[in-house]
């Protein structure tokens, strides 16, 4: 029973990885999850060397290995894969985790007696905002991801090379996977923070189901996981809106109507889902989003 060990299971030993967007919140966590576990390489993109020397700094067993790279421009992701691909043959796992919030357009809060704000307000309120920031969260988050897919495909076939060939009866490995990262904001109709975040999110979503379709034919699987309340500087002000000075981890951080967890996601909880997604024993998972929120989807319409 050896094949169900835990050890077995969910090893990622050896593993090549790339993350956009490791320097700091969610893909640094990745990073040093995956370095912990002994991948081979784990090379961190994002556009702040600093960050992400920093990220390199706290993986213990040193596989981290930083690329400076922009995803909004074709010539910086081209650079970056060939800053890759210079320095390993294949890479196994690709995950597309860059990102930004942007402006946050909420609508005028309603007067002290309940009357909605009128519409002439809401139209102030919402047209001040320029066109070219709204822009640019789609350019970030759904462009910006999709052409970071495209930039790596040739070493993700590569690993699909590597593999062994098939045996009756006998596991093959997993075939090269692709996770993005996107967001519960995706599934919420009545905007929390951001018009222009929430629709990134629901088509970086869609994104990840026609890229699987679209690339099965190639053993190219496809994922995204859409996380709820992590903290993060992106996420910094809904924290501090809350009075919470820390990461919120411990039980009763959060109201119940607000997280049914009552806390918000822990590094253990990021770090669980990706190896299990890296490993083995997620080798079967295509073109599915996984949500790790805690169980706020299930509230949210009583929130918002």
């Amino acid at each position: 029973m050896a094949n169900l060990q835990a050890s077995r299971l969910f090893s990622v030993q050896d593993r090549v990885v790339v993350i956009t967007g490791g320097g700091s919140g969610l893909g640094r966590i990745m990073a040093r999850a995956l370095d912990a576990n002994n991948v081979s390489k784990v090379f961190v993109l994002g556009r702040r060397e600093d960050a992400l020397r920093e990220t390199g700094a706290q993986a213990p067993n040193s596989s981290v290995i930083p690329v400076q790279c922009d995803i909004t421009s074709k010539e910086s992701l081209e650079a970056a894969y060939k800053t890759v691909a210079s320095q390993t043959s294949h890479v196994d796992l690709l995950i597309a985790n860059s990102g930004i919030m942007g402006p946050l357009m909420r609508h005028p809060p309603p007067a002290a007696d309940g009357t909605l704000p009128s519409l002439s307000a809401v139209r102030d309120e919402l047209f001040s905002v320029p066109m070219e920031e709204f822009s640019n969260v789609l350019n970030v988050n759904v462009t910006g991801s999709y052409y970071t897919v495209l930039a790596f495909l040739p070493l993700l076939e590569a690993a699909n090379k590597r593999r062994n060939a098939p045996q009756a009866g006998v596991l093959s490995e997993p075939t090269a996977q692709v996770i993005i990262t996107s967001s519960i904001a995706g599934f919420i109709r009545k905007v929390p923070f951001s018009y222009a975040y929430n629709a990134s999110k629901s088509a970086t979503t869609h994104l990840v189901k026609m890229l699987a379709t679209n690339f099965a034919a190639y053993d190219i699987r496809f994922n995204g996981i859409s996380p709820g309340l992590y903290y993060s500087d992106m996420a910094d002000h809904i924290f501090s809106g809350a009075g919470i000075k820390d990461a919120g981890i411990s039980d009763g951080s959060f109201p119940r109507d607000m997280i049914p967890a009552t806390r918000g996601g822990s590094e253990e909880d990021l770090a669980g889902l990706i190896l299990w997604l890296a490993s083995a024993s997620g080798g079967y998972v295509n073109g599915n989003i996984l949500v790790t929120d805690g169980g706020r989807l299930s509230v949210v319409p009583a929130v918002y």
